[in-house]
């Protein structure tokens, strides 16, 4: 008995399977291609008789990207919202009682981009549950890395030829991250967890601790990664946000919750102040990037016992979020260029990071249609303030 699971009857032969789809993945370089491997592989791995991937179309619905054991004319026909009805909708679709019916989400960055569902011949074990979840993590991964690729490239091909290959080296190196070093490093993430869970065998306590640091360390390489990828979309154009009303407060209280762990650890005092709600234009997920790289560095910066306040507030026809720490301030020659990508000044050099947040950021807010600023003395601390146009059919205050 293994973490909780016997690893008899077939499961071992299970787990290799799982390995074997992981290494599958890192092959994949569509959409389409990853979505249908998942539905035929995972209907190997459990022995289903139908499984079915869905994914975002877009316009808050998922739509039906990869199956197997289900009649196409079906598929073709089948929509759903991400809502309650979908689980529903999708024992219809795969004509299966709940019994036999499994259903995980595909979760990238915290946001669940789509659904993966499985029909079995018998009762679901708990077994067959972590299965398909630990699949739909690969799974996830890969679509996103598919999802990038597909977006960037065309983009910065068509710069390449433009430019007549002005900037070759450098735009072939941001298009092959995606796909290249991104899904290893994921799979990397992935078997460590298997170990981590003793899935393979006992695990001691200091192999534990290792491999748990083995998994931060590649979290931290993707999360770099991510940030490269992004820069690389804005450059090209692709990366779109939506105009919707955003409760400020409501994005700021969820930043800092995200953070608070990361200020304990520094014994930094973290909190959002008091204040009216309100209501702004925006792309939520986005404004929540952009506070959490703020929010994240104020807490690197700021010394041991300092603070990091974020307050929410009406300026005129705009709504703002303010970033404010007790940390060692930005001199005047630097506060444009702390915007600018890739850029680090003597005092971060030492610190984690390539200097991607900040570009990031600011060039977020400006699709957006608002402004990111920063006032600064050094030694006095820093406040970063994102202002976004106020939503004029919302009550504010």
């Amino acid at each position: 008995m293994i973490a909780g699971f016997d690893l008899g009857d077939g499961k071992y032969e299970q787990l290799r399977k799982l390995s074997d789809i992981g290494r599958a993945f890192t092959y994949t370089t569509s959409i389409d291609e990853a979505a249908r491997l998942t539905a035929t592989q995972g209907a190997e791995l459990l022995g289903a008789t139908r499984t079915v991937v869905m994914l975002h179309d877009g316009d808050r619905e998922l739509q039906v990207r990869a199956s197997h054991g289900i009649d196409d004319e079906r598929v073709a026909r089948f929509r759903a919202p991400l809502t309650d009805e979908v689980i529903g909708r999708l024992q219809g679709l795969l004509d299966v009682s709940g019994d036999c019916f499994l259903a995980v989400p595909l979760v990238v960055g915290g946001s669940v981009t789509g659904l993966l569902a499985a029909a079995l011949a018998r009762d679901c074990s708990e077994f067959d549950e972590w299965l398909l979840s630990a699949l739909a993590d690969q799974a996830a991964l890969a679509l996103e890395n598919a999802r990038v690729s597909e977006e960037v490239r065309p983009a910065l091909e068509s710069r390449l030829r433009a430019s007549e290959g002005a900037t070759n080296a450098k735009d072939r190196a941001l298009a092959t991250l995606a796909h290249d070093i991104r899904s290893p490093l994921g799979s990397i993430d992935g078997f460590c967890a298997i170990l981590q869970d003793g899935l393979l065998g006992p695990v001691n306590d200091k192999q534990r601790s290792a491999l748990a640091m083995m998994r931060m360390s590649g979290q931290h390489l993707l999360s770099l990664l991510d940030n490269v990828m992004d820069m690389a979309r804005l450059s090209a154009g692709v990366m779109g946000v939506r105009d919707d009303a955003v409760e400020l407060r409501e994005v700021a209280r969820q930043a800092v919750d995200m953070l608070i762990p990361a200020a304990y650890a520094k014994q930094q005092t973290l909190g959002l102040a008091d204040g009216p709600p309100v209501a702004a234009r925006g792309d939520m997920a986005r404004i929540r990037q952009v506070l959490v790289n703020l929010i994240g560095n104020a807490v690197k910066f700021t010394p041991v016992d300092g603070a990091v306040t974020v307050m929410v507030a009406t300026g005129g026809a705009w709504g703002e979020i303010r970033v404010t720490d007790t940390g060692p301030g930005i001199a005047e020659a630097e506060r444009d260029a702390i915007f600018q990508p890739y850029y680090r000044s003597e005092g971060t050099a030492t610190l984690p990071g390539i200097g991607l947040g900040l570009a990031i950021s600011h060039s977020l807010v400006d699709q957006m249609g608002g402004t990111l600023g920063v006032e600064s003395e050094p030694g006095a601390g820093s406040s970063f303030t994102i202002r976004l146009r106020i939503d004029d059919e919302r009550p504010t205050g």
